[in-house]
């Protein structure tokens, strides 16, 4: 990457990391679900870049555990805007949810108050300006995007050579995590690496949005399967298990990978 790109590339993430402390500091506030959605965004840009240069800071750890917290609440969130309650077991499975959002929040906010200081603010700014500046300068991002179409066709080959369900969606899991991630890099090096391609970002759109209609299903089964009905619907829970896991096998058979 030439100096006029690995400066520009260098304002942008730290703007990125401003914006991420805006959003942050408004999703505390819950009052819009979006903050959440939208801080994530810019720290798992950040996130992905600190990935690609393999030279994490010792901050890199902070910043995942801030982005598993953000997605809990987000996932959450979703779920509860997006379902539609028609039944009393269904009443009964919303307000569980409902309480694990709470919990979940009071988890995000305790891990912000503890990570967002100062210091984590200043060892960011100092990482993006040193060390992965001078990455940018002296290394060409072309390898890393062969390398992670290559990790993504190998996740594609492991996932057709098995023959369980249960080790076919822990694979789907891992192609899934796979396209993400490269069409992340392509998307984030368009204005600075050649190779990287707006067509190779439809195309992978694309695979992720099966990927996470799949994705979708196998969480929305995971947490009836933890939710502990009343005892006089049982039977009522025992029939959605069983939809549930209809839908899931329809989604896996329906991808197109």
């Amino acid at each position: 990457m030439n100096q006029r790109h690995a400066e520009k590339l260098k304002f942008e993430l730290l703007e990125t990391w401003n914006t991420f402390n805006h959003y942050v500091t408004e999703a505390l506030t819950f009052n819009n679900s979006e903050d959440i959605h939208r801080a994530r965004v810019h720290l798992r840009k950040l996130i992905t870049f600190m990935q690609l240069y393999e030279t994490k800071p010792a901050t890199f750890r902070q910043l995942k555990q801030l982005m598993e917290a953000l997605g809990h609440v987000r996932d959450l969130d979703v779920l509860i805007e997006m379902f539609d309650s028609k039944s009393e077991l269904d009443h009964a499975f919303l307000e569980a949810m409902e309480t694990e959002r709470a919990i979940a929040r009071t988890i995000l906010s305790t891990r912000v108050s503890e990570k967002m200081t100062p210091s984590l603010d200043q060892q960011v700014r100092r990482f993006i300006g040193g060390p992965l500046f001078r990455a940018f300068k002296k290394t060409n991002a072309s390898p890393m995007l062969e390398k992670a179409k290559s990790e993504r066709k190998h996740r594609v080959r492991v996932y057709h050579e098995q023959s369980s369900g249960k080790e076919q969606l822990e694979a789907l899991h891992k192609v899934r995590l796979a396209v993400k991630r490269e069409r992340y890099l392509h998307e984030y090096l368009l204005n600075y690496e050649s190779d990287a391609s707006m067509d190779t970002v439809r195309t992978l759109k694309k695979m992720q949005t099966e990927l996470g209609e799949m994705n979708d299903h196998d969480q929305l089964l995971k947490r009836w399967r933890a939710f502990t009905p009343p005892a006089e619907l049982q039977s009522a829970y025992d029939r959605k298990i069983e939809t549930l896991q209809q839908e899931l096998d329809t989604s896996v058979e329906h991808l197109s990978i």
